[in-house]
C-alpha cells in the first residue's frame, strides 16, 4: 500500500488504513484543543470570581489590610541586604536568586561570617522577607543547613568568648 515517489516510499495516502490513521489524529488534535480551551476558560471564570471577592473584601478590612501591608513592607535595610544576596547568587555561584536554594543562602551566609552570628541573622531574615513577600516561604529561616551554619557561628563566638574570659580572668605570667 506505498507509492514509490520519486526513489522514496511514502504512504498511500488515499488508503482506508491511513485515512483511518489521519482522522484519528484529527480527532486527537481537537480534543486537546477543547481541553485546552476549557481549561482557560475555567481559568479566566476562576480569576474573575477572585477578583470580586478581592473587590468586595478590600472594602471592609482597609484598616487591617493597610496594617498587613505596614509589616510586609521591606526596610532599606534588608532591600540593600537582598541587594547583596543577589549580587552573591548571580556573581559568585550563578544560581537563582529568587526563590533561592538553601544551599544558595549557606553559602553566601559562610560569607558573611566573619561578620558575626547577629550580622548573618539579619541577612538571613532578609532574605526570608523577600521571600515571604513574594510568596516563596521563608525556608531561609526553616532549613536545616541553614540553621546550622548559623548555630556553628553561634557557638564559635561562644568559645571565643570563653577564652577570653578565661584570658582576662588567669592572665598568663611572662616570666
Amino acid at each position: 500500500m506505498t507509492t514509490k515517489v520519486s526513489g522514496g516510499l511514502l504512504p498511500d495516502f488515499e488508503s482506508e488504513p491511513f485515512i483511518h490513521w489521519w482522522n484519528a489524529v484529527e480527532e486527537q488534535e481537537e480534543q486537546q484543543r477543547k481541553e485546552a480551551a476549557d481549561e482557560e476558560a475555567r481559568e479566566a471564570a476562576l480569576q474573575r470570581l477572585y477578583d470580586s471577592i478581592d473587590a468586595n473584601l478590600s472594602r471592609h478590612l482597609q484598616k487591617e489590610l493597610a496594617a498587613e501591608n505596614e509589616v510586609a513592607r521591606m526596610t532599606s535595610r534588608q532591600r540593600a541586604d537582598f541587594e547583596a544576596f543577589k549580587a552573591y547568587c548571580a556573581n559568585q555561584l550563578e544560581t537563582p536568586y529568587l526563590p533561592a536554594a538553601p544551599q544558595s543562602v549557606a553559602m553566601f551566609l559562610v560569607k558573611e561570617s566573619e561578620h558575626g552570628v547577629a550580622h548573618m541573622s539579619r541577612l538571613r531574615n532578609s532574605i526570608a522577607t523577600v521571600h515571604n513577600a513574594v510568596g516563596f516561604g521563608d525556608t531561609c529561616v526553616t532549613d536545616i543547613l541553614v540553621r546550622a551554619v548559623l548555630r556553628c557561628v553561634k557557638e564559635e563566638e561562644a568559645r571565643e568568648k570563653e577564652e577570653q574570659k578565661e584570658t582576662t580572668l588567669n592572665p598568663k605570667k611572662v616570666g
